[in-house]
């Protein structure tokens, strides 16, 4: 089964809900975001949702692609104010389950949390998981200037791991952390990629893979700049906290566990960087749709002259069913 973890559904709808809430004052990652990707959905929507729906749907056919799931990706609802997060997370996820339900199928969904409030994001897990059937949640890095292992959300990953749902981890709520980075594109290029980089390491730090074993975490952009330095930190773990390094089995053992999708797709080189570091048996299909065309993304994947028949039959039409085999019993 042909999956696309990593695509996008953010109507011009959800923006003007989000201006409603203030969101780009009231949290990080729209200051940012919010500007950019609601210019893009005036021009991705101008023919309608059910026109934007129905165009995804053939451009999966083209590329061979059973199922496609929808996320808000990198703005989420992280608001301080609770009632505020609330809110927002709710009128994300009843837009992803509206095309859940024109997908005919064909389409599923990652759910949006309204973290730092774990409590509710308790109740929106039930909303996500229980009555919409969404197969997980889509998390930002990090979430009210907390990491995701803090001990805060240790009920939200309880909550994860009872129901086995798949975390699928996007880069976005703390998009200028770096000095200057908020200029000449730097954000999406190099902070987004060390956000997702960072956020896996203090998961195997956090022993989150050993705590919650069922949980089936997902990495967008490929793992960001994590299978370059995945080794460095490996070593380093090792020379600076050889205790935690031994509790682990080493840090790399857990990073060849948690999966990556393919949506880094501006390097061919990037199968050669993955294949030395978490293995090319861990990547699933990411197109990060509507960015670019679902064929592009599996395009890129079939032409490469560094992967082998075997490896791309596996990426393209294995793995995503290892992350999700209840979807081949739909």
């Amino acid at each position: 089964m042909r999956i696309d973890f990593h695509g996008h559904f953010l109507p011009p709808r959800f923006f003007e809900r989000m201006e409603a809430l203030d969101a780009r004052r009231r949290a990080e990652s729209f200051a940012y975001w919010g500007p950019l990707l609601e210019r893009s959905a005036h021009r991705q929507f101008r023919d309608g949702e059910r026109a934007f729906l129905e165009n995804w749907m053939n451009e999966m056919e083209e590329g061979g692609v059973d199922l496609t799931i929808a996320s808000v990706g990198a703005v989420q609802p992280y608001f301080e104010d609770r009632a505020a997060a609330v809110a927002a997370a709710r009128v994300a996820n009843e837009l992803l389950q509206e095309a859940v339900a024109h997908g005919r199928g064909r389409i599923a969904a990652f759910g949006s949390l309204p973290l730092p409030h774990t409590a509710a994001a308790l109740r929106e897990i039930a909303f996500c998981l229980d009555q919409c059937r969404f197969p997980g949640v889509n998390l930002g890095c990090s979430a009210g200037g907390l990491p995701l292992d803090a001990p805060e959300f240790d009920g939200m990953w309880e909550a994860l791991d009872a129901r086995s749902a798949v975390v699928f981890l996007h880069p976005g709520t703390t998009p200028c952390m770096g000095v200057g980075s908020a200029d000449h594109g730097l954000a999406p290029a190099l902070i987004g990629p060390t956000e997702v980089g960072v956020a896996l390491c203090r998961l195997v730090a956090a022993r989150i893979p050993l705590r919650y074993p069922r949980v089936r975490v997902v990495a967008a952009v490929t793992g960001g700049a994590l299978p370059l330095l995945a080794q460095h930190w490996d070593a380093i773990l090792r020379a600076s906290r050889p205790d935690l390094y031994e509790e682990l089995g080493g840090a790399m053992r857990h990073l060849r566990g948690f999966w990556y999708d393919t949506s880094l797709q501006e390097d061919p080189r990037i199968f050669d960087i993955v294949r030395g570091s978490v293995g090319v048996d861990r990547l699933v299909l990411g197109s990060d749709t509507p960015r670019a065309p679902v064929a592009t993304a599996v395009e890129f994947i079939t032409t490469s002259a560094l992967l082998d028949g075997a490896e791309k039959k596996q990426i393209l039409d294995r793995n995503g069913a290892r992350v999700l085999p209840e979807a081949g019993q739909g």
